[in-house]
């Protein structure tokens, strides 16, 4: 009960900074699409905080390249510099697969081995196989990424921060 209060009073106070002081790096956002399951479900509401240091399997919000307006939510998988290749329904991240226990399914696409240019991320959803991200578009420039998602507030049986 007391770590409860604790994420009510820290929620609280991040509203009351972006909403109070008109911080714009501090948003809400809801999950219009599956792309995101089983960690976040069409519905959920998320706070979303702009942060310098982006960190592999962090959950990011952004604009999509190619001037789309729309803002996703996926997971970053690569980082700047890093060489990407997905084979076999396995990641591989300069050679070493890296294990996925929060995605939904192995995906069923394969991408030749590339280099993530060094202001970019490679951002892909958790739902592998029904997501639009960098195994359609490619990487992301840190330039379209709005922030990290802290946390779930809605609905409120499952807030968690990320």
């Amino acid at each position: 009960m007391v770590k409860l209060i604790k994420n009510l009073i820290l929620l609280f106070i991040i509203f009351l900074i972006g909403y109070i002081f008109g911080i714009k790096q501090v948003k809400f956002l809801k999950i219009i699409s599956s792309s995101m399951e089983p960690t976040l479900s069409i519905g959920d509401k998320v706070i979303s905080v702009k942060i310098e240091k982006i960190r592999r399997k962090d959950i990011v919000a952004f604009y999509p390249p190619k001037g789309k307006k729309e803002i996703l939510i996926k997971r970053v998988i690569g980082l700047p510099e890093e060489k990407i290749k997905i084979e076999n329904g396995y990641i591989y991240i300069n050679g070493e697969k890296i294990e996925e226990p929060y995605i939904k399914e192995k995906p069923i696409y394969s991408i030749e081995e590339i280099k993530i240019p060094s202001d970019s991320y490679f951002l892909l959803g958790d739902n592998r196989n029904e997501s639009e991200d960098s195994s359609i578009f490619g990487p992301i420039s840190k330039e379209n990424l709005i922030g990290k998602i802290i946390c779930r507030y809605s609905p409120f049986k499952k807030f968690k921060f990320f």
